[in-house]
């Protein structure tokens, strides 16, 4: 107690403490600024900068960490899920005391702890075609954490049609995936790799392929990294390129790009950026959120369910439905009337594809049970509590 505390990193930082809780701080970016191309200014800089990071998950929590450490002026945060405890062996931003809140109020309150010099602007419902545009050109900076293909979508669109970088990742098991939409003019987007969102079921997700804890910690990092070179204008590679990286082994690879052989071919990538982001407009309100089946039927709704007959024998739906499976959902359309329809199934997946795919054929009164039947016992799980 009464010995040397040189030895405690942070002992010359202005703290003042009363009862035990930190009343005033002033954070420290000594070895931040320290770095030539940083520096005074470029600390200026950085806290001068909005960034928008969508998705609160395996990706977002280093990205909201490292940025707020950074001392980013104005961190938004996009998240609509509740922590759940499968996701703390990968989101280390939370604890096991979380379990169950909204991840956009405990990444706030982390951000709040670890620089409270930092602004925070939350949304606890995901971005959609319709206010996209208008959330992007409220920041200087997009970082794309989500593993929802859509999202990453309308994400490129609204870079685009916007003119605000984003950086782009995904992982898969021991992999992942890094690609940095500068939205220049003449520089490549996610449409010039792949046109059109894949096929579904045709990219897993963490929950149904599995992940290794550190890889999006790994990838992560990475995204903060290149958010800090935008913002600073460190030096970054001339070409504009994919970033393949493999943990198992420790390879990487950079496959370059060439916006001349992508959305160039039909008329640039904002004709895409539109073409996009106005057929996502028309597919805004396909998912929709019910507390129970029972209040979808008392609202109007006819229910379809398009699960495989093996789930529905294991965990029939407690109102009453039609079976449709959903390799033939399309084909079935002619069976629908006017009245509304809600198409059920697990998880919201398959269900949101084929009420996408009915609404193409012209069937705008049919919905897709948002998070599917998962959903709805986690919501019920919640009030019993």
């Amino acid at each position: 107690m009464g010995g040397d505390t040189a030895w405690v990193a942070c002992s010359h930082t202005h703290r003042e403490h009363e009862h035990g809780s930190l009343t005033a701080f002033v954070p420290d970016y000594s070895r931040q600024t320290r770095l030539r191309e940083v520096g005074e200014a470029g600390q200026a800089k950085l806290a001068a900068a909005r960034v928008l990071v969508i998705g609160a998950g395996g990706l977002g929590c280093p990205v909201l960490g490292y940025l707020a450490g950074a001392g980013i002026g104005t961190l938004g945060i996009v998240d609509g899920d509740r922590l759940d405890a499968s996701n703390l062996h990968r989101q280390t931003m939370y604890d096991a005391r979380d379990i169950g809140q909204r991840k956009v109020d405990l990444a706030a309150r982390r951000i709040a702890l670890l620089n409270p010099s930092v602004a925070v602007r939350t949304y606890a419902e995901p971005l959609h075609a319709m206010n996209v545009v208008d959330v992007f050109e409220q920041y200087d900076l997009v970082v794309e954490c989500t593993d929802d293909i859509a999202s990453r979508y309308l994400s490129n669109d609204a870079s685009i049609l916007t003119g605000t970088p984003l950086i782009l990742a995904s992982v898969y098991q021991y992999e992942g995936q890094l690609q940095v939409v500068t939205a220049e003019p003449g520089a490549p987007c996610l449409r010039c790799l792949w046109p059109q969102p894949p096929a579904p079921g045709a990219v897993a997700t963490c929950v149904e392929s599995g992940v290794l804890g550190p890889v999006p910690g790994v990838l992560g990092g990475m995204q903060a990294v290149e958010a800090l070179r935008l913002l600073l204008d460190l030096p970054r590679a001339p070409d504009h390129a994919l970033l393949l990286v493999n943990l198992l082994d420790g390879g990487s690879q950079r496959l370059p790009i060439d916006a001349a052989k992508g959305c160039a071919m039909h008329r640039g990538c904002a004709e895409a950026a539109h073409r996009g982001l106005t057929l996502a407009q028309s597919m805004h309100d396909v998912d929709i959120a019910f507390d129970s089946l029972d209040q979808a039927v008392a609202a109007g709704y006819a229910l379809v369910d398009l699960r495989e007959p093996a789930e529905i024998d294991a965990q029939p739906l407690p109102a009453p439905s039609q079976r449709w499976p959903f390799a033939r959902v399309t084909a079935l359309a002619a069976e629908l009337r006017r009245r509304p329809t809600l198409l059920v199934c697990a998880s919201g997946r398959r269900s949101g594809v084929a009420a996408r795919a009915l609404r193409g054929q012209g069937m705008s009164a049919v919905h897709s049970l948002s998070g599917g039947l998962a959903a709805l016992a986690a919501a019920h799980d919640r009030a019993t509590r």
